[in-house]
């Protein structure tokens, strides 16, 4: 509905726990369900020694199927020197046998810095199933059962010092034909991705293969409506043994099977499959399962299956809105005198960062320093960004090679901190190759030695990495505001409406997303979007350090009221709410800090409509806030400012969505 309503209350939660199961339903079947008995996750050895899944979900007529069954296994290989360098290939995908099984109810709370919501509590019953090949390598299976999903991962067994590598993995997604995907194609390899950023298909037919000409298979997170059920799948837990992996570009018959990073990607450079010493326990595949989308929109289980924070102190961690002037202005992080512009615009703002983008040390030897003594003064911190650097990459913007040697980047590191910079944002990754995960990882403990803050640039997707590692502020991987300046991506005004009704059930429900959005003035490429439907997007995307893409000027040309909206605007989160929305339609998410609410909703479809919004988890009769919103044939900014308690205190508030290009319409009470 492109507007945002900003509310003060009061709000008490309430945690259920709830019990949990697991058995063996039959010889050689194992079931694992969740504690609240809704979802169960179910394996079977065929025949021929093969592993299957099954996902179901529990409904009043019975069990409800939602991903049939699926194949499991991988393949790995090593050398044998012994033998005169001998390759011996390992099949753990058939010929297998039952050998034990163990069963618990793992049980966690932990606090996230950035997200959709600070304090988490994950409960969950888990399996673990180890099985033994004629060879007698052994594999084990790990299966969680959660009240929101399900996951499963591969353990390979033994030990070694030498490493063995993984040729294949066979795992399935087998979700049918009836359905539709709202899935992003995974990029060509080029000198500048993969970066995850070509726009999500607007829901296709289960089964749909990939376009060629968009990609080359399907990323993730992709997600499905399979029968009238929501389903996310996604991955959590990788680590520098392994690799990021995405969806095969075909689907027969509605099956999906994983896929490895492209040979070709990050210019040749590095291998296409991941290598470890055994043991060696690679990353969980996720199954996000509903009937609800708001249970998908609001689910933190990719924090769930991620490893705990390896920062014990993180007092010095603070997430916040900083300005940038790069959107506006490509040529403005060479010039001093722009970038001290943006540094004041921050402090005016009460803003607590500024973010100094590409080719910064160009201008002198010494602009680090003269924009760190200048900021010091405003009272505001520093974020610089930096070109990750390394043979994998032919992209010139500067500084480069600073982070991808460990030695220098420990050493820029500690010179960021002698002179009191907060953060980085790196960029141009090109690959989901094992070397690639290496460097993120690498980046972010580097950092954390250093106390320095990190957002990724043309990066990856977010896998869980900013519980273990909570300097992760951000990651792009997303079609974000700044393609409004690509003149190469002339259909991006169009698809945005629609895109960002979309993320918030996509790309954002993994991660923070650096989508730097708010864009008021005109750029190479249209807007689409109305000015209320640009200031939504800061409520309703979710970044740990949250850019606002706009320049100064027109920030600075604002009514009064918008500037006090972005004055107060929050990122840090203790509570998000689904409230309304279907993927591509519109979209309405709320968000508490503290005691006060923000709720922000967009369209994305052409025509006018009315919804019905619940609010009752307001909670309280009075309330007092703020609408921001466009009058129907204004122009500029204009905005209506009342007290809300009589309008609240309605059954239901009733704003009419307008379509993606014209101005906000409202039914009674509310009037332009």
């Amino acid at each position: 509905m492109r507007s945002i309503h900003r509310f003060l209350f009061g709000l008490a939660v309430v945690l259920l726990v709830s019990a949990w199961g697991a058995s063996a339903s039959a010889a050689g079947e194992w079931s694992v369900s969740s504690p609240a008995d809704t979802l169960s996750l179910t394996v079977r050895l065929t025949d021929g020694g093969a592993l299957e899944y099954r996902v179901q979900l529990a409904a009043s007529d019975g069990p409800k199927t939602v991903v049939g069954w699926s194949a499991l296994g991988v393949t790995r290989s090593w050398v044998d020197q012994a033998a005169r360098s001998v390759t011996v290939r390992v099949d753990l995908s058939k010929g297998l046998a039952f050998v034990s099984a163990e069963d618990s109810a793992p049980h966690d709370e932990y606090t996230l810095l950035v997200g959709k919501r600070r304090e988490n509590t994950s409960d969950a019953n888990q399996l673990s199933l180890t099985f033994q090949n004629e060879g007698d390598a052994s594999l084990r299976l790990d299966l969680r059962a959660h009240d929101e999903g399900v996951a499963f991962r591969y353990a390979l067994l033994g030990e070694s010092t030498l490493h063995h590598w993984l040729e294949s993995e066979e795992t399935e997604f087998n979700l049918g034909t009836t359905g539709t995907h709202w899935g992003q194609p995974y990029d060509h390899a080029t000198t500048y991705t993969p970066a995850y950023e070509p726009p999500y298909l607007n829901g296709v037919p289960l089964g749909t293969a990939t376009d060629p000409k968009l990609g080359t298979g399907w990323g993730f997170p992709s997600l499905f409506d399979v029968d009238g059920t929501w389903v996310l799948l996604h991955e959590a837990g990788l680590n520098e043994t392994h690799q990021g992996s995405h969806l095969q570009p075909k689907a027969p018959e509605g099956v999906y099977k994983i896929a490895f990073p492209l040979e070709e990607s990050a210019m040749g450079f590095g291998r296409a499959f991941p290598a470890s010493t055994l043991p060696w326990t690679l990353p969980w595949r996720f199954i996000l399962v509903s009937d609800d989308l708001g249970d998908i929109a609001e689910s933190n289980m990719v924090y769930h299956l991620a490893e705990p924070s390896r920062i014990e102190d993180t007092s010095w961690i603070k997430p916040g809105v900083a300005s940038w002037s790069w959107l506006s202005d490509h040529d403005s992080s060479r010039n001093l005198d722009t970038l001290k512009k943006f540094i004041d615009f921050s402090a005016e703002m009460g803003w607590p960062y500024s973010l100094v983008d590409a080719n910064w040390n160009l201008i002198s030897d010494d602009s680090m320093e003269q924009l760190v003594a200048h900021a010091e003064k405003k009272g505001v911190d520093l974020l610089f960004w930096y070109n990750s650097g390394g043979s994998n990459s032919f992209v010139t913007e500067e500084p480069r090679n600073r982070m991808h040697e460990r030695k220098v980047r420990r050493a820029e590191f500690a010179k960021l901190q002698k002179l009191g910079v907060k953060g980085v944002k790196v960029d141009f990754f090109h690959a989901d190759k094992q070397f690639m995960i290496q460097r993120y990882l690498g980046i972010l403990e580097d950092a954390a030695n250093h106390k320095i803050m990190v957002v990724f640039h043309g990066c990856t997707i977010p896998r869980g990495w900013a519980r273990t590692w909570p300097n992760l502020m951000s990651m792009e991987a997303v079609r974000g505001a700044e393609t409004y300046t690509f003149g190469s991506t002339p259909d991006y005004g169009k698809l945005a409406p629609r895109q960002n009704t979309l993320l918030p059930v996509t790309r954002n429900v993994i991660g923070p997303m650096d989508y730097t959005p708010v864009v008021y003035s005109q750029q190479m490429i249209a807007r689409h979007t109305t000015n209320a439907h640009e200031t939504a997007l800061a409520v309703l995307f979710e970044s740990g350090i949250q850019h606002i893409g706009e320049g100064v000027d027109a920030l600075r040309a604002l009514p009064e009221d918008y500037l006090g909206f972005f004055r107060d605007l929050e990122n840090v989160w203790d509570e998000t709410r689904f409230v309304t929305g279907y993927p591509s339609r519109h979209m309405v998410l709320a968000r508490r800090h503290g005691e006060r609410w923000y709720v922000a909703g967009v369209s994305g479809e052409d025509d006018e409509k009315t919804l019905s919004l619940d609010l009752s988890f307001l909670g309280r009769p009075r309330i007092e806030g703020m609408l921001l919103y466009e009058r129907a044939g204004a122009s500029g900014y204009p905005l209506l400012r009342e007290e809300m308690a009589r309008l609240l205190q309605k059954e239901n508030l009733e704003p009419q969505l307008p379509s993606a290009g014209k101005r906000a319409i409202y039914t009674s009470p509310i009037k332009a």
